[in-house]
């Protein structure tokens, strides 16, 4: 009797299953939050949604929000001192929210580009997209949300990760910290005069990269693969891991710089290999 129960309940799970996944997905949904003047400052605290920051195409800040089940009162937006404050809004949820078919929404948002300043976002779970900004500082720190940048121009940036990858590309950061965790770090063609970036397991790669007054990059047990888009002309290496090639030409292994050594290069794995050329 409770094996046939089991069988009919079995079977039961099986058929919803079926039927929820030859459902048409229902196409995403774009919503419109606000329209709010100028300022700043940004400071973004979520936990699960994503977010997409991007150039305003007015003097004005816009907030949209993308994908399914869209409701308003998932954000809270507020000014306070000079600052645009945008939460996510925590709120108890039936286990039914837990089976999802589609990925969380997008907040998208639209920065004036001659105004904004400063960007502060603290993110758990979500995704992070910025791209074609020019600001002062920003602050991003995730758990296990990705986060890409592309076409930027930043005088420091300071990004922290547990479980997410960092992407950066085309962009022109003069001073740039990244620390993660378990999360891999890809930089394309991205300029900057002081890079640091630190791992723990996460791999590091750098393609296009271009010669630089101080980069320094560190993993624990992850590799480190640096291609330069043009040969370094006077760069100084400093370099620790089991296995080490640099090709790059006119190198020296003695004296380990090209050149004059007028620029650093620090590359440090105490596992993983360094991969150079």
């Amino acid at each position: 009797m409770i094996r046939k129960m089991l069988f009919v309940l079995l079977l039961g799970i099986i058929t919803v299953t079926i039927i929820l996944f030859m459902k048409q997905p229902e196409p995403a949904k774009t919503i419109t939050i606000g329209e709010y003047d100028a300022l700043a400052h940004i400071d973004v605290t979520l936990e699960e949604l994503n977010i997409g920051i991007s150039n305003s195409p007015d003097d004005k800040i816009h907030v949209q929000m993308q994908g399914h089940k869209l409701k308003k009162h998932m954000l809270t937006l507020n000014e306070e001192n000079n600052r645009f404050v945008m939460k996510e809004q925590q709120r108890k949820k039936n286990w039914k929210e837990n089976i999802r078919f589609h990925s969380l929404p997008t907040i998208i948002v639209q920065l004036p580009k001659s105004q904004s300043k400063s960007l502060t976002l603290k993110g758990a779970y979500g995704d992070v997209t910025i791209e074609d900004l020019a600001l002062d500082t920003v602050q991003v720190e995730t758990s296990a949300g990705m986060a890409y940048l592309k076409n930027l121009s930043i005088s420091n940036a300071e990004l922290h990760t547990n479980d997410g990858n960092v992407t950066i590309a085309k962009s022109a950061i003069e001073d740039l910290n990244i620390t993660s965790s378990a999360g891999d770090v890809a930089m394309k063609e991205s300029t900057g005069s002081a890079h640091t970036i630190q791992t723990v397991e996460g791999q590091i790669k750098m393609t296009e990269a271009i010669e630089q007054s101080n980069l320094h990059v560190k993993s624990v047990s992850g590799d480190i693969d640096i291609h330069y888009q043009k040969a370094p002309i006077s760069l100084q290496f400093i370099t620790e891991g089991e296995d080490i090639e640099v090709t790059l030409p006119k190198y020296d292994k003695k004296t380990h710089m090209i050149g004059d050594g007028t620029n650093m290069l620090s590359a440090k794995t105490k596992y993983g290999g360094i991969m150079i050329k």
